[in-house]
């Protein structure tokens, strides 16, 4: 406890504010009545306040489409470690398709700010869903495969990301070695260049866990796979059901 004497211009609520206390607190060690008229020179006793919470090492990121605006993306980046640009599809042969729209000053601004730029790397249609062929179409295809990371280390550098998230949905069953092989694949070439890889994963409870979302994803190999992974928790609950914004 501390002694508080009250100045010209104190109220309860400022003196709780510096103390860093509840208002409540204060009337009651107090025994103050209300309106809680405070009389200059009146002396209150004023409890410690909260113990600071422990400081820790946090990594944060959030994805963004190329559409943000640049006041939005400059409000957010100071709380980022890193940015996740949504995203670049590609073809059955390996061919990357970029954004619609461009996306260098989303890179440019990260980079300004020392948060590192990520390419999300997903298996979008022609109808902007998430297809299964596509997926189906690179795992189990050495050639397509090796196109597209060739193609992927080429747009790295040329635009200046750090890292790739590869995030694939709706993998068949029988794609769920072939997947994480990919994973495996693409960051043992990407590592000697310094550049990240890391792979969403649905929030699956037990390992032969059913469904489209769950059965191809094998959390063990793509844990050994990747350099990190995302756990993404809204499957559980999510304001907007099954979309996938980011």
């Amino acid at each position: 406890m501390e002694i508080y004497v009250v100045k010209e211009g104190d109220t309860v609520d400022s003196i709780a504010q510096e103390y860093g206390i509840m208002v409540s607190s204060l009337i009651f060690d107090n025994q103050l009545s209300y309106p809680y008229a405070l009389a200059i020179g009146q002396a209150l006793l004023v409890s410690a306040g909260p113990s600071p919470s422990p400081a820790y090492p946090a990594y944060v990121n959030g994805y963004a489409y190329p559409f943000i605006s640049q006041d939005v993306l400059d409000d957010t980046l100071p709380y980022l470690t890193s940015l996740s640009v949504f995203s670049y599809g590609f073809t059955t042969e390996g061919e990357l398709v970029p954004p619609a729209l461009d996306d260098d000053f989303m890179i440019r601004s990260a980079l300004n700010l020392n948060v590192r730029p990520i390419l999300t790397l997903t298996p979008f249609g022609p109808d902007g869903n998430f297809n299964n062929y596509l997926i189906t179409s690179i795992v189990n295809n050495e050639t397509a495969q090796n196109r597209l990371i060739e193609n992927l280390l080429k747009i790295l550098d040329e635009k200046g990301f750090q890292g790739v998230d590869i995030d694939f949905e709706y993998i068949l069953a029988a794609d769920r070695i072939p997947f994480a092989e990919f994973v495996a694949k693409t960051r043992d070439t990407l590592a000697p260049y310094g550049y990240h890889v890391s792979v969403a994963l649905a929030p699956k409870t037990s390992d032969m866990q059913s469904g489209l979302l769950y059965a191809g994803k094998d959390y063990g190999l793509l844990g050994a796979a990747a350099d990190s992974v995302l756990l993404m928790t809204y499957e559980w609950g999510y304001t907007y059901g099954h979309l996938r914004y980011r």
